[in-house]
């Protein structure tokens, strides 16, 4: 801070201000040439974006499909229908005969599966909840059903963490996979690498501690997910005097819920449930001494209780924030069933394990099948009160046997009443045969490709059906049409920018000049100062030029039509403007030339040789847009580039290193100003002193 002017009463900041302002002309043209660098630059960059966008254009044209354009017709499409991909070659196919199409296996139940029709089972209520309004009665296991999914960490071991007295059960239906990878788990022994079995390497599982020791060595950063079963659930539930209700899993198995806690005074107090007489889904929750403290209920779970439970609540003090609470540990176990599938599908073989607890619907079950790896689809139809299983794929997979089967567990076929074989409703899977230009063949799909040809089968017919795949001039026409517009669109951009007039006296504004104009005078005048900032450019200019000799210039072909070596001869030419490099096309003639010899075109367009002669209009277009694009890169970067990478940055980084030390000498210059003008303060107050001293004697 500078406190100036006090004894001559001159404003010395704005002298000096005035004179810094003089001084700084020199930096404010330094300044104003870093701008119109980083202009040209962004420029460079915009115009390297758009030849990126047309050398996209051109590596599609070098593909031999994008001038093998291919149409196809069927005699009969609603017998045989097909599509064609591009670059296929011309052929005729007949369809002679179909005998059978592709079918799909399903499975039925035998009959509905509720065990009155006018009471028909509630697929979206819980399982356990509605086992008695299925027709055949259902079996249980007794556990909890868990689930868990362990990302490995180096050097740590993989467990389930397992609570203390919980051991695993079940070891048969549990499932472990690493990344997608199934593995087949055992208890004891020492497993298999997936080297011995590629498909699935073993894993042991501990049944106490609940670590997973696999054959393969487990990279770390994996994902492990594991489905089991525990012989019991140990849960941690906080409750307060207001809590009348805990919510625990529901399909709970009677006289095997355990509470523990301890009261207001340390002791621990230990709580079990008891079935009610004659009423299965309701259990009492009693101390030893057959005090009542609430009710639970089996279906859903849910233990309510009573007011004579508050009484071991800790007491509640005036300054408490916190209402007292109690800290519960619930020991309990499900009612859980669990069933195998096997599937045989392209990918293979397929066999999942499914693990239910009693608290899900059907609905949930049907869900897990058909998200499962198993490619089959399961629904429940409510009006014939049965449920079908359908494979996703068509075709025999399985030639000694059926696609789907029922391996593990009761519920699909003693519940539901599946039925594994070839008896009950069951609809075999078939191949689709047919006789193609004479072969007799056999596909597991009613959509097959054949040399790039797609054919869908529809019906079965002893009537020949033909398809045709012809050139498809058309679509080849409109390809090359598409060229020339993009290729019209570039040189208009380019064109644009080497002729934009350049208007000399509108400079990058300095900071001063910004303060005077508003916004929208700024942007107009950055417009104008913009204006003609590649005019004339050479890299740009010679890049139009060297399109032009390329697009115009013969094509030295052995097996080129010798009247179709240039673009000229084929219809595509400049417009009547001289003034611009755009092309124009002739259509009656191109079409003509297509239709001539489509693969003199493709010749013209993308042929390769040793030397630019020899090639195609489309290789040497891509060659010299890609040697402009590196020249561009060399003058001006890309957004990833650094200032020493390239001509335009090194410049800056000069300017810049330029403005630093204008910046420091006008800093010392402005501190010298205003040393001096400090100098003469001192001397106007030590001569007004003076005059003061003196005036004392005349008075």
């Amino acid at each position: 801070m500078r406190v100036t002017g006090l004894a001559s009463g001159m404003n010395i900041d704005e002298i000096v201000e005035n004179m810094m302002k003089a001084q700084s002309i020199p930096l404010n043209k330094i300044k104003q040439q870093k701008t119109l660098l980083e202009w040209q630059r962004d420029s460079y960059r915009e115009m390297n974006t758009l030849l990126l966008d047309f050398r996209s254009q051109l590596t599609n044209m070098k593909l031999s499909s994008f001038y093998r354009t291919r149409s196809v017709a069927s005699t009969n499409e609603d017998i045989v229908s097909a599509t064609v991909a591009s670059g296929t070659g011309q052929s005729s196919y007949t369809i002679s005969k179909i005998s059978s199409l592709a079918v799909a296996e399903s499975r039925m139940t035998n009959s509905g599966i509720s065990k009155q029709s006018s009471n028909k089972v509630d697929t979206t209520k819980s399982l356990f909840t509605v086992q008695g309004a299925f027709a055949n009665e259902m079996s249980w296991k007794q556990g909890s059903v868990e689930s868990k999914s362990i990302v490995t960490k180096e050097g740590e071991p993989i467990t389930l963490g397992l609570a203390d007295g919980v051991q695993i059960t079940d070891v048969e239906n549990m499932t472990v996979e690493v990344n997608g990878k199934k593995y087949t788990v055992i208890d004891s022994g020492t497993p298999d690498s997936g080297e011995v079995n590629p498909k699935s390497g073993e894993v042991i599982v501990d049944k106490v501690s609940g670590e997973l020791t696999f054959g393969d060595t487990i990279a770390a950063n994996s994902t492990v997910k594991v489905n089991y079963v525990t012989d019991k659930k140990v849960e941690n539930k906080t409750i307060t005097k207001d809590s009348t209700q805990i919510q625990l899993k529901g399909a709970l198995v009677s006289e095997q819920v355990k509470l523990s806690f301890k009261d207001g005074n340390g002791t621990s107090i230990e709580l079990s449930d008891k079935p009610i007489e004659d009423n299965s889904k309701i259990g009492q929750i009693i101390d030893k001494d057959g005090n009542k403290f609430g009710e639970i209920n089996y279906e859903t779970g849910v233990i309510t209780f009573n007011s004579e439970f508050s009484k071991y609540f800790p007491a509640e003090t005036e300054n408490s924030k916190e209402k007292p609470k109690l800290e519960l540990t619930i020991t309990s176990q499900q009612n859980y069933f669990s069933f195998g599938l096997t599937t045989h599908t392209s990918k293979g073989k397929i066999d999942e394990k499914f693990l239910i607890q009693g608290s899900e619907s059907l609905n949930s079950v049907m869900s897990k099948v058909n998200n499962s790896k198993l490619g089959v689809t399961m629904f429940y139809d409510s009006y014939s009160d049965k449920v079908t299983m359908t494979r996703k794929e068509t075709g025999v997979y399985n030639e000694n046997g059926q696609e789907i089967e029922f391996t593990d567990g009761d519920f699909l076929t003693q519940v539901l009443g599946f039925q594994n074989g070839d008896s009950g409703n069951y609809v075999k899977a078939e191949n689709a045969t047919f006789i193609i230009n004479g072969l007799e063949t056999s596909r597991q799909s009613n959509t097959f490709s054949m040399n790039g040809v797609t054919f869908t089968l529809k019906k079965t017919t002893d009537t020949p059906v033909t398809i045709n795949v012809n050139n498809d001039n058309d679509a080849l026409f409109e390809n090359i049409k598409n060229f020339v517009d993009k290729y019209n669109e570039l040189v208009e951009k380019i064109e644009k920018k080497l002729s934009e007039p350049k208007y000399k006296n509108y400079l990058p504004l300095t900071d001063d000049e910004k303060e005077k104009l508003s916004e929208t005078q700024q942007e107009k005048w950055e417009n104008m100062a913009k204006s003609g900032i590649l005019r004339n450019d050479s890299i740009l200019s010679g890049l139009v030029t060297q399109m032009r000799t390329a697009i115009y210039s013969g094509v030295n072909q052995d097996d080129l039509d010798s009247a179709m070596k240039s673009l000229s001869a084929i219809g595509i030419t400049t417009t009547a403007d001289f003034t611009t490099a755009k092309l124009e096309i002739n259509e009656s003639k191109l079409k003509a030339a297509i239709e001539k010899d489509p693969n003199s075109i493709e010749l013209l367009f993308n042929g390769t040789g040793a030397t630019d002669g020899q090639k195609g209009v489309i290789q040497r277009l891509y060659d010299k847009v890609n040697a402009t694009m590196d020249q561009l890169k060399e003058r001006a970067g890309n957004s990833y580039s650094v200032n020493n990478q390239f001509t335009i940055g090194r410049q800056l980084d000069d300017l810049d290193d330029r403005i630093e030390r204008f910046e420091d000498r006008l800093a010392d210059l402005e501190t010298r100003y205003y040393s001096q003008f400090t100098a003469m303060e001192q001397a106007i107050q030590k001569a007004n002193s003076q005059a003061a001293y003196l005036a004392q004697f005349f008075q």
